[in-house]
């Protein structure tokens, strides 16, 4: 008998611990997910890494164990309330309360012990509701890439005018690297550790629509009020606990999944993703489960709103926008406060609201500040309506493709006829269908493409990464584009023979969007090239490259580009490409493509080239 327990209370956890045994409590589903374990070989392995999760020394791997010593635990002493450590029944309070459920805890011979912080926690979120929320992809915060997604727990009585109020649930990374590729090469091998916190929901709506100028989606979800609890006892037990966190599969769109299969373990929504996970996928899984999703709700950005608003105002009015913003003319001047009162009224509240996305960008100083002020009261001045159309709701993003996807091609380049396969497990490119994605975002990981003519199959290319951001830029928004992207792929060298090399290119470049369906953009850049069949084995060089996006209709989308590179060390080479892709969508997940591009690599050398292919996207 352990000498912490009295014999009475020896008896009765033998009995406890039979009954579970009998019970077979250790196999059941309820039990697997509150801690999180996961078929290993012929076992199981819980995904938490933190060992102050476990009683048991192999509590890892050994669910029975771990369920006995948990039992055993329940038995300590009793702790004096609001001290450290928590008594066990309150540490593990969801535990506890399954477990009691089970086995019919006799109340004299295993008191339940007093909760205070917990109980006061509990109160302090007033849990009635839970929302999932998906923050839309952002490309300068590489944590944020593919989104992300959050749950809210939603109040008694919650209004629209007080969900800011309510408290948001949130798992990621803990990090304050700023070397980037220590960043990635740590969040790709599990290196941080992952969290869960319980905070403000009004902080992250800051941080993500304001600050970041993230559109968000709300889902409200249909759980009773006993799985909210449930879920926020086992928040409870995390509290502090760490897990490893990885960005391709256990990061914060996988274990928030955990919490709901928690919440209601019938649910088996893990078992439904791909072996690399992103937020937009769980948002899927999640709405494919019938009646789980009660409503779907948009919240556009700061920017989204202010740029739907400048749209409606005519080029004078834009001007008058922009003069009160940077106080080149006032509120009371004679010609402005002579304009009938609608179009007042218009032109201050965007000037405000302009003048305020300024403010919480950090780009303003003391007297932007007050310029602030007098534009506010000049608004305040006039009458409360402004009539403005309303904002349209795009596509949500599970109306999105899947993100794999599979392209099958048939061309002709230079007097071959070839087939070509592409396998791209992410994420996303600016000819793909952008029905709930983020416009001007390209993220491509690990792009494999192989081609095949004459009997000869050869790797094409192999792009690791490969990021595009164009922000449409005008004199209210500053934005800057960049491109990235590194991986094998075959260059035609001055023989015109297509050889394997390795070539990073970045740049940085401006963005214009004249019409709603036409976006254009030029970038100044610079390539790397590593390969054997280099002359001094690598090619440094500069360029700069151009297109056009055009959209008719929302099926199809046209790209024309022109490229230029002179490559200037090692290998010297002039290279270029004119081209032009059209995309054509059939469903949701699957569309058609045509590129036609001429490539001059000698002054006198030219190769043409054709291409038709399928794709379609799953998972």
């Amino acid at each position: 008998m352990p000498p912490s327990l009295y014999a009475a209370d020896w008896v009765y956890l033998q009995s406890l611990l039979t009954q579970a045994h009998t019970q077979k409590l250790a196999e059941h589903r309820e039990w697997q997910v509150l801690l999180h374990y996961q078929p290993s070989g012929s076992g199981h392995v819980s995904e938490v890494d933190d060992p102050r999760f476990f009683h048991a020394p192999n509590g890892q791997t050994n669910p029975i164990a771990e369920l006995e010593a948990t039992l055993k635990a329940f038995f300590a002493p009793p702790s004096k309330p609001n001290t450290k450590p928590q008594h066990p029944q309150c540490a593990f309070i969801a535990r506890y309360h399954w477990l009691k459920q089970q086995l019919n805890f006799d109340s004299v011979r295993l008191p339940p012990q007093p909760c205070p912080a917990f109980d006061k926690w509990l109160a302090q979120l007033q849990p009635a509701g839970l929302s999932m929320i998906f923050p839309a992809a952002y490309l300068n915060n590489p944590a944020s890439m593919f989104g992300h997604t959050l749950l809210r727990i939603d109040q008694v009585n919650q209004t629209e005018q007080t969900r800011l109020l309510a408290y948001a649930l949130n798992y990621t990374a803990a990090t304050n690297e700023e070397n980037g590729l220590v960043f990635a090469i740590k969040g790709i091998t599990g290196g941080y550790p992952g969290l869960f916190s319980v905070l403000p929901y009004y902080k992250k709506v800051k941080e993500y629509s304001d600050l970041e100028n993230r559109n968000l989606w709300e889902y409200q979800l249909n759980f009773t009020p006993q799985e909210i609890h449930r879920l926020l006892r086992h928040v409870w037990e995390l509290d502090k606990i760490y897990f490893e966190y990885y960005f391709f599969d256990e990061n914060c769109a996988y274990h928030l999944l955990s919490l709901l299969e928690v919440a209601r373990p019938s649910l088996h929504l893990r078992e439904q993703l791909p072996p690399w996970i992103i937020p937009a996928d769980t948002v899927r899984v999640v709405v494919a489960v019938p009646s789980l999703v009660k409503q779907a709700v948009f919240r556009p950005a700061s920017t989204t709103r202010l740029r739907h608003a400048l749209y409606q105002l005519s080029p004078q009015q834009q001007d008058w926008v922009y003069q009160l913003a940077q106080g080149e003319i006032a509120p009371e001047e004679s010609h402005f406060a002579a304009l009938d009162v609608t179009t007042r009224t218009q032109v201050l509240e965007v000037a405000y609201d302009y003048l305020y996305y300024q403010h919480q960008s950090r780009q303003t100083d003391k007297t932007k500040a007050r310029r602030l002020r007098k534009l506010l009261i000049a608004r305040s001045r006039l009458p409360s309506n402004v009539t403005f159309s309303p904002l349209p709701t795009p596509p949500p993003p599970e109306q999105g493709h899947a993100s794999f996807r599979m392209t099958m091609g048939w061309g002709y380049d230079d007097g071959q006829y070839y087939q070509r396969l592409r396998l791209r497990p992410a994420y996303h490119d600016l000819l793909d269908p952008e029905a709930g994605y983020t416009p001007g975002a390209q993220i491509n990981f690990f792009d494999l493409s192989l081609r095949h003519h004459s009997s000869s199959l050869k790797l094409d290319a192999l792009k690791l990464i490969d990021i595009v951001s164009l922000s449409p830029r005008d004199r209210f928004f500053k934005s800057l584009s960049w491109k990235i992207n590194t991986g094998w792929q075959r260059r035609r060298l001055n023989e015109g023979k297509r050889s394997l090399i390795y070539r990073t290119n970045g740049g940085a470049g401006l963005s214009y969007k004249p019409a709603a369906n036409v976006q254009g953009y030029a970038f100044l850049e610079s390539s790397l090239d590593i390969g054997g069949a280099l002359r001094h084995d690598y090619a440094l060089g500069l360029g700069g490259s151009a297109g056009l996006f055009i959209d008719v209709g929302s099926r199809w989308r046209g790209h024309i580009y022109a490229s230029v590179q002179r490559f200037g060390l090692g290998h010297t080479q002039t290279l270029h490409e004119i081209g032009m892709e059209q995309r054509l969508t059939l469903s949701q997940n699957n569309a058609l493509r045509l590129r036609l591009n001429r490539q001059d690599f000698t002054k006198d050398n030219a190769a043409s080239q054709i291409e038709l292919s399928w794709q379609w996207y799953f998972w």
